[in-house]
């Protein structure tokens, strides 16, 4: 017990450094909240698109593109996006519209099947924020965190979507502890998903239904890999990506840049090659590798 509240206290005090360092920062850029220059302000997610030559990051300014080496905006509207996740045909995502914008506030579960320049309301638009949202990339599979009941979902809690939307199912999640922090859905397998909580990782098989302990280390972030055989995590306390499989023991470490204080709070791997990840950190940070983690380029700073 008192290992759990030093590491809920670490986490905490990691985020309120960060959050202390990004309000500080945004003031110093007063007018850098434009279309024209996109910034990187409480990201909510962080994928590569289906082709593998952009990355994305979805934030509470619109959703920041990052291709041939230069940042841009998405060519749609600026939306305030929190949950975000992309599959091999479509982004999901939720929040708040952008000024003018048709959509309900909140937008519920929203759809976008050309890279983000236009979207399409699912469900509950007008009722929910989601903050997690985990698409498998081959799969049908939607998960989300809702936090409180609404005219779908009875109660607070973690709920599967296998239609869009049409239907939600809440799972029991037994044995899941703490404050989920991400969520992964396997790229195949619509029932294995994987949670970061700030008790550590953990695995379910059955939809969310009961999940078992991967790792007792805080987690932050966490990804499964193209094939769907193992995981990507970031633990907290130790600033460590670790690669997993689902089928062992084992463990490797990949080589992080310096994060001091830092941490990772979202991962991704590219669907065109393996050994191309990218991670976010609290701090706004954004750092990428194409070689599996042996050198690492910063390609955000401070948003």
């Amino acid at each position: 017990m008192r290992e759990a509240r030093i590491i809920r206290w670490f986490v905490a005090l990691l985020a309120w450094i960060s959050a202390a360092s990004a309000i500080a920062a945004s003031h110093t850029h007063p007018g850098a909240l434009t279309a024209e220059k996109p910034v990187l302000y409480h990201v909510h997610g962080l994928s590569f698109s289906s082709d593998g030559k952009s990355v994305l990051v979805p934030s509470h300014y619109g959703l920041a593109v990052y291709r041939d080496a230069v940042w841009s905006e998405v060519n749609g509207p600026i939306h305030d996006f929190a949950g975000f996740s992309v599959n091999e045909s479509a982004i999901y995502a939720s929040g708040h519209p952008a000024k003018g914008s048709a959509l309900p506030d909140p937008l519920g579960l929203v759809k976008s099947t050309d890279g983000g320049g236009s979207w399409r309301s699912l469900a509950l638009g007008g009722e929910v924020d989601f903050h997690l949202i985990a698409a498998g990339y081959r799969s049908n599979a939607l998960y989300v965190l809702n936090g409180q009941p609404n005219s779908a979902m009875p109660a607070a809690g973690l709920y599967l979507t296998l239609d869009e939307g049409k239907t939600w199912r809440r799972a029991a999640a037994r044995r899941l502890e703490g404050e989920i922090l991400g969520l992964a859905a396997h790229p195949r397998e619509a029932k294995t998903l994987a949670a970061a909580t700030d008790q550590g990782l953990f695995l379910s098989r059955d939809a969310g239904a009961s999940f078992r302990r991967l790792d007792r280390v805080a987690a932050t972030a966490v990804t499964f890999d193209l094939e769907g055989k193992g995981l990507y995590y970031a633990r907290a306390i130790r600033r460590e990506l670790v690669s997993a499989p689902l089928d062992s023991q084992a463990r490797t470490l990949l080589r992080l840049p310096p994060l001091g204080l830092d941490y990772a709070t979202h991962v991704a791997q590219n669907p065109k090659d393996e050994r191309s990840l990218v991670i976010a950190t609290q701090r706004r940070h954004v750092f990428i590798t194409n070689d599996g983690g042996t050198t690492w380029l910063q390609i955000a700073k401070d948003g």
